[in-house]
This record gives structure tokens, C-alpha cells and sequence, in this order.
């Protein structure tokens, strides 16, 4: 028989009130005659307790004073002992057998109680100390009756727990994959969206950059670009630290450098080729290399005979030729080009939305890439969840078959197994 999950806690319902039936009317049955049992005991208490105040009260040899006293005593922590226990407010397996260990527990109390009287009382109170065993007796009884019906009959209330539990844990697991489900597809629906906006902005961003002003200014700052990265890594090969340290030097006087020659070298040293296009520090780059030159000659640099060679043969290369006014010609060509065209309105209002648009795009795809790592995360959590909902469903459907006697198979929740087919 196929139940659906949806459908299987109604009829396990059905079918744990016709296991356990017998066992809970029997249950509260055995609840019942243990508490008359604990209900005589203190009234057979009370009553000891009062005998013994009467008999002090009475006696005049020290002998007898003492035994009344000491029953009173007895009797007294007899009953403390017995109004400590709770009876169950319903019947199951653990409420059961945590009364049958209470009654374990005030037995062996009230044993070690009453041989501890009996021991001291020289004879006296026979009668009343026979009856102290027989209250202890029937309460030890119904302790033992409780054990061998939990084994027994009463098995069938540990059984509907197990079912019971199983069904919680299976309905906890269902809500959690139905809540990843759901979670799964708000992740799917944000990604979609953001997919969207970065399409359309990168149709934005192709429509700008193909405007005729936009594409000549972004050409000429590609070329500006690989001309600084060329003059840096050509024209200023191996000069970079000299350069430092001629600034150094020439701080402290030993080199002949200008105000104005110095506070260009520091603008070479941070931005080489922008100062080398510079109006305004641009013509000082021949009196810098003249005087790079100079302080390797002389050694002021502080360097090794065949690194200064090198900077040396570097300084001969530029000066060689016509190749750095070429360069310096061209660069400043193009700079007064890309100023040209930032003065065009219409050409800079469109580079500054590029601009923005790159950084929208680059936050959607950020955006994007956070929601597929979550959608990965997601996705491994389900894969466990899922693999326990089907160990706990093999369970429940093995432990029903087990204890009602019907052969049952559960079927996974419909939302979890229609996903599960996409």
C-alpha cells in the first residue's frame, strides 16, 4: 500500500490509537493501583506518627520513650519520602518509566528506613514495623508490575513514540527542503533579474562606445596608455632607482640640480611619462639625464661598475637619437586631442555615463557572482537534506511495517519530489 506523505500522518494517527489503546488503559490502570498504594502508605504513616507522639506522651521508662519516639521519627521521614512522588498526568513509555524508577527509588529509601528503626527499637512496635514492610512491599510491587508491563505490553507506547518521533523529525526535514525550494527560487528569480539589467547596460555600454567622438577619445587614451607603459618600461629602463637616488642627492647638495629641475625629478620619479609630456617639466628631462649621467660617472650613485655601465649605455641610447622628441612631440599631440574632445558637450556628458555604466555592470556581475555561490551552497545543504529525508521515510516506513503488521510505502512529499523531476 503507497500512502502519500501528506496523507500518512492522518492514518498513522488511526492506526497508533489501535496500537496503544490496550497499553494506556492498561497503563493508567497500573498508575491507579500504585497510587492507592502510595496513598496507603501515608496514611499508614500519619498514623504511626501520631501513635508514637501519643506514646511518648504516655511512657515514663527511658526505653520505652525512646522506641516511641524514634517511630514517630520514622514515620514521619516515611511520609516525607512518599510526598516527594509524582504521579504521571498521562500515559507513555517515559512517563512510565520514570514513575516505576521513582517507586524503585522510594522502596529501597523506605527499606533502608525501616531496618535502620528496626535495628534500634529493642523489640517494641513489632506489629507496627510488620506493617511498615507490607507498605513497602506493595510498593516495590507495583515498581516490578510497571517494569515487566513496560517490556511487555506496554512496548506498544515505545513503539508509537518511535513512530511519533520519526514523523517529527520527516516533517522537519520536509519544511526545511521546502524552505530551500522556495529560497531556490527567489535566488533564480534575482539572478535572472540581474542577468537582464547587465545585458541591457552592456547594450548601453556598446551604444556609447560606438558613438564617433567616444571612440576616438577612448582609441587615444589606449595609445596614451601604451605609450607611458612603453616609455616606463622602455625609455626608463633600469633608471627608475638612479632617479631615486639622484633625488636624494641632490636634497643634500651634491648634485647641481635647479629648484625647479629638482621638483621635476620628484614628478618623474611618481608619473614619468605624464611629466615627460609636461609643459612644465618636460624640458627638464635632458638636464636630468645629463646629471644622472654625471653622479654614475663620478660614483656618487654608489653602484657597482657593471650596473652603472648599464645605466650608462641606457642614457647613450636616449640621446642617440631623435626617438625621445618624437615621442614627446606625439604624446603631447595627443593629450591636446583628448582635451579637444572632453570639450565637446555632448562627447563628455557620454564618457561620464560610461564610466557609471562600467561600474553598474561591474556591480551586477559582483551581484551575480554572490548569488551563483549562494545557489552553490543552497544546492550542496538540499543535496543533504534530501538524502536524509529519504533515510528517515526508509525508517518510518520500516518501522511501521514493523509494528502495525501492514505493508506500507511512503511517498516522498509531493512539492520535494515534483523538484526533484525537474
Amino acid at each position: 500500500m503507497r500512502i502519500p506523505f501528506e496523507d500518512y500522518p492522518k492514518w498513522l494517527s488511526t492506526e497508533l490509537d489501535k496500537l496503544v489503546k490496550p497499553a494506556t488503559i492498561k497503563g493508567q490502570k497500573l498508575i491507579d493501583e500504585s497510587n492507592r498504594a502510595l496513598d496507603e502508605g501515608k496514611e499508614f504513616f500519619e498514623g504511626l506518627s501520631r501513635k508514637g507522639d501519643k506514646d511518648m506522651a504516655g511512657k515514663k521508662d527511658p526505653v520505652s520513650y525512646k522506641a516511641a519516639r524514634l517511630v514517630g521519627h520514622s514515620a514521619r521521614e516515611a511520609l516525607q519520602v512518599l510526598s516527594k512522588a509524582q504521579s504521571p498526568n498521562e500515559v507513555t513509555s517515559e512517563t512510565l518509566k520514570a514513575f516505576k524508577d521513582q517507586l524503585s527509588t522510594l522502596s529501597k529509601t523506605l527499606r533502608e528506613t525501616r531496618a535502620r528503626t528496626v535495628a534500634q527499637l529493642s523489640g517494641f512496635y513489632l506489629l507496627d514495623m510488620r506493617s511498615f514492610g507490607g507498605i513497602n512491599d506493595r510498593i516495590f510491587k507495583q515498581s516490578e508490575r510497571l517494569t515487566h508491563f513496560l517490556e511487555g505490553e506496554g512496548s506498544a507506547l515505545q513503539k508509537a513514540r518511535t513512530l511519533s518521533s520519526s514523523l517529527a523529525e520527516a516533517e522537519i526535514v520536509k519544511r526545511e527542503i521546502t524552505g530551500q525550494i522556495h529560497e531556490a527560487k527567489e535566488l533564480e528569480a534575482q539572478r535572472v533579474s540581474r542577468n537582464s539589467a547587465s545585458t541591457d547596460l552592456s547594450a548601453e555600454l556598446e551604444r556609447i562606445e560606438n558613438d564617433t567622438l567616444v571612440k576616438e577619445l577612448l582609441a587615444t587614451e589606449r595609445t596614451l596608455r601604451n605609450e607611458s607603459r612603453k616609455f616606463k618600461t622602455q625609455q626608463l629602463a633600469h633608471l627608475k632607482r638612479p632617479l631615486r637616488r639622484l633625488g636624494e642627492l641632490s636634497e643634500r647638495g651634491e648634485v647641481p640640480l635647479s629648484t625647479d629641475a629638482r621638483e621635476a625629478l620628484k614628478h618623474y620619479i611618481m608619473k614619468p611619462y605624464r611629466s615627460f609630456l609636461s609643459e612644465k617639466s618636460g624640458p627638464y628631462f635632458a638636464s636630468i639625464t645629463e646629471n644622472l649621467r654625471l653622479a654614475a660617472t663620478s660614483g656618487k650613485l654608489g653602484l657597482k661598475s657593471r650596473k652603472a655601465a648599464r645605466i650608462l649605455a641606457q642614457l647613450d641610447q636616449l640621446n642617440s637619437t631623435t626617438e625621445m622628441s618624437r615621442m614627446q612631440r606625439e604624446g603631447r599631440k595627443l593629450l591636446a586631442r583628448r582635451r579637444q574632445l572632453f570639450e565637446d558637450p555632448g562627447c563628455r556628458t557620454l564618457y561620464e555615463s560610461r564610466k557609471e555604466i562600467i561600474n553598474r555592470i561591474s556591480q551586477e556581475r559582483r551581484a551575480i557572482e554572490d548569488i551563483v555561490e549562494k545557489e552553490h551552497a543552497l544546492g550542496a545543504r538540499s543535496n543533504l537534506l534530501r538524502q536524509r529525508l529519504d533515510e528517515v521515510l526508509e525508517l518510518l516506513g520500516t518501522k511501521t511495517r514493523q509494528y502495525t503488521g501492514q505493508e506500507v510505502q511512503l511517498e516522498k512529499p509531493l512539492e520535494i519530489a515534483q523538484k526533484s523531476r525537474t
